[in-house]
């Protein structure tokens, strides 16, 4: 994989976060998505639908929390690097936005994989 590098002002810079942020993206997807048309299903706003849609509330079926990689299934194809980014990417919101329902519990047994609750009410 080729290496871009191109130099922005602070302003530009600044700008640029902040497109990608309200876009729930990291900086990476947004610039791809906007210059080749080139569409994630891995964005914060995809795992929140997965999950509002799902059945990550049921405790029986989730007792230690759910993962993304759970809630994504097969689809799951995510590289390791980038899926930190996103994931990290997806706890920062879900954390900024507790009415959502999705609770941060824990990082597993390994430490490396964050894992959620989740209540329809919100609560």
């Amino acid at each position: 994989m080729a290496t871009i590098r191109f130099d922005l002002s602070d302003e530009y810079k600044k700008k640029l976060e902040q497109e990608a942020e309200a876009a729930h993206m990291n900086v990476q997807d947004y610039i791809r998505y906007r210059l080749f048309e080139v569409k994630t299903i891995f964005t914060v706003d995809e795992a929140v639908r997965r999950i509002r849609n799902g059945d990550y509330d049921d405790r029986s079926k989730y007792p230690d929390g759910f993962t993304l990689p759970d809630v994504y299934g097969e689809s799951w194809t995510i590289e390791r690097g980038p899926a930190g980014v996103f994931g990290r990417n997806f706890y920062n919101y879900v954390t900024n936005n507790p009415d959502l329902g999705i609770r941060f519990m824990n990082m597993g047994r390994n430490g490396r994989r964050a894992h959620y609750t989740y209540c329809k009410n919100g609560k």
